[in-house]
């Protein structure tokens, strides 16, 4: 569906929401869009996506930020990444263990000397960023914005598997596969970051945006391609080109996910439902 700038679309990953957790995903998906959205008007899209995502990551409801989930050590390590479309400018961090993903990756990606960069902290198994284990089913979060003056950015975060080995990364830092942006495109994915690390979607969906698909079919293509391969329930996608034309497409039960714009629209869903 097509909105009038600025636009921003989030996301509170894709797998399966109880109805306890539907209300709750939904409240903050409501809130962060809110937030994210008020940056449009003392910013651009890069603020609007950082504030969006940081909202999510402080609530403890998503698999990000203080909900993010322990490694089979006991503590946390959160991966992040965003992207810039008219620069090409990436901030990715990998492993962070205290503060905000999403916050270390813009102040990579703002120093402009490196892509990628490996996190530290307390590795203890109170980590003082963690708040409690009580959060809902959720997963990682993303954001992909639009502002007035054509802006695309693309930025996705999480806290990874539940019980993962410690050192794992997943899709959410690596560009073309957890996130993407061109002056075409903005992408966040969400699922399993094994699968989605091998078929890079982000970086297709662009591809294809840019040999003329529209995102809706765009979405829709590579995720039935690797829905194809390696089966159902492992991985959604939100997506903006650089007309205002947004969308989302997932091959699990359902997808947190909203929209906001200039229209004065905002859409919050986590089963069916277009944005």
């Amino acid at each position: 569906m097509r909105y009038n700038l600025p636009v921003l679309v989030i996301h509170g990953g894709a797998g399966s929401w109880q109805i306890v957790d539907q209300d709750k995903a939904k409240l903050t998906i409501s809130e962060a869009l809110e937030r994210g959205y008020y940056e449009f008007r003392k910013g651009s899209a890069l603020e609007a996506v950082v504030e969006a995502i940081y909202y999510m990551e402080e609530s403890g409801v998503f698999d990000a930020g203080k909900g993010s989930v322990r490694n089979s050590a006991g503590y946390i390590e959160m991966d992040a990444g965003i992207m810039i479309g008219n620069t090409l400018q990436v901030g990715g961090i990998m492993g962070l263990r205290e503060g905000s993903a999403i916050k270390k990756a813009l102040e990579i990606l703002l120093q402009n000397r490196h892509v990628l960069m490996i996190g530290s902290g307390d590795n203890t198994s109170n980590n003082k960023n963690a708040i409690s284990e009580s959060k809902v089913s959720g997963d990682t979060v993303g954001a992909v914005a639009l502002d007035q003056h054509g802006n695309l950015v693309a930025g996705t975060s999480t806290g990874g598997i539940k019980g993962k080995l410690p050192g794992r990364v997943g899709d959410s830092p690596i560009p073309g596969a957890g996130y993407y942006a061109t002056p075409n495109v903005a992408v966040s994915s969400t699922g399993i970051g094994e699968i989605i690390l091998r078929m890079l979607p982000a970086k297709e969906v662009d591809i294809l945006v840019s040999l003329g698909f529209i995102i809706d079919d765009a979405l829709r293509a590579v995720i039935n391609k690797i829905t194809k391969i390696f089966g159902k329930d492992n991985i959604g996608m939100i997506g903006l080109d650089k007309y205002g034309n947004a969308s989302a497409y997932y091959n699990t039960k359902g997808m947190a996910r909203g929209v906001i714009s200039s229209d004065g629209v905002k859409k919050v869903y986590v089963f069916e439902g277009e944005i």
